[in-house]
């Protein structure tokens, strides 16, 4: 059993489908103008959010504020094309091997399924944390700025990562799921989005919903009305980009009361009588769930697959009587 796990780990390393894609990808020109057009972006957001913020700053900021915003502003621009780039990369991971008819020929060969998951997975996200990895310098000149702590730092690359993985999970299984790239890819991108954006938009509005009828239900409460920010929507929890604002702009990271009442998309809010959490947190737990799913679909879908592949062989046929496999002449 000892000797077991170090092999294990060696095979997961040295997975051939690794090395395959994950060369094949970086050789051509893309893989240099992605990233430089990656950089170019973020660049550009860093330039024109700090000349705002320098523009609002002689109004009375100070430079933690400026930094704050500026890298939120950034983190949340990296977390949208890391949305962008996840299912392109893995959409077609394994509905590109089918289109090109060599899918046959891993399924037959001594790789498990949950080798060729496991290696398309890791070579699709790869490269996406290799985006994450070539903008860190630029993250490091907001920083220095001021306003976020390197805990806050920690947890935006964390919420980001987390969330490359779980694209790329869901995408890996849309890909053996779907005979066609195209239907594959369709499908991943309108899975981000509402997931990312959609969940994020949806709560906002729910909150805000929400607010606005218990001041209609509440009335006012002295001259100015009921005052506070409105409970967060649990359905905010899903959305990184909540997770990301609420860790990013308060300095000991938005903490939320969680009451059976709450859990039916019912407007939420710091209660006392709740286990309070961070909504990274939950963030992050969702999309560990995701990936968890979408790997186990994937190599379900795929182990199915290869079965009856091998049913079909003639080496699974049922065998015949020696005067009619070789007749006599």
């Amino acid at each position: 059993m000892m000797g077991s796990t170090p092999t294990s780990l060696r095979r997961l390393v040295k997975n051939p489908l690794i090395v395959k894609d994950g060369l094949s990808r970086v050789r051509t020109w893309r893989a240099p103008a992605v990233i430089a057009l990656y950089l170019a972006v973020l660049g550009l957001v860093v330039y024109l959010a700090l000349t705002f913020q320098l523009a609002v700053f002689r109004g009375g900021f100070g430079f933690a504020q400026v930094g704050r915003n500026v890298f939120t502003a950034i983190a949340e621009v990296q977390l949208a094309l890391v949305c962008l780039f996840g299912p392109a990369v893995a959409a077609g991971a394994v509905s590109g091997e089918r289109e090109r008819q060599t899918l046959d020929v891993l399924m037959v060969s001594s790789m498990t399924p949950w080798a060729i998951i496991w290696g398309k997975l890791v070579a699709s996200v790869a490269f996406i944390l290799l985006l994450i990895t070539a903008a860190l310098p630029v993250f490091a000149t907001v920083f220095f700025l001021g306003g976020i702590d390197f805990e806050q730092f920690l947890i935006s690359q964390l919420v980001t990562v987390t969330t490359a993985l779980s694209i790329g999970a869901v995408s890996l299984f849309l890909s053996v799921l779907f005979q066609r790239t195209l239907a594959s890819t369709v499908v991943a991108y309108g899975f981000t989005f509402a997931v990312t954006a959609g969940t994020w938009l949806v709560g906002t509005v729910l909150t805000q919903m929400a607010f606005a009828q218990a001041q209609i239900s509440k009335g006012p409460i002295g001259p100015t009305g009921p005052t506070g920010p409105p409970g967060a929507h649990p359905l905010l929890l899903i959305s990184p980009f909540h997770a990301l604002s609420s860790a990013l702009q308060n300095a000991s990271g938005a903490r939320l009361g969680l009451q059976p009442a709450n859990v039916l998309l019912s407007p939420g809010g710091p209660a006392a009588g709740g286990t309070a959490f961070e909504p990274w947190l939950a963030t992050v737990l969702f999309q560990l769930v995701l990936v968890g799913l979408g790997i186990f679909g994937a190599v379900w879908l795929l182990r199915g697959r290869r079965i009856t592949l091998l049913q079909r062989s003639p080496a699974h046929r049922p065998a015949l009587p020696p005067e009619i496999e070789h007749p006599t002449p």
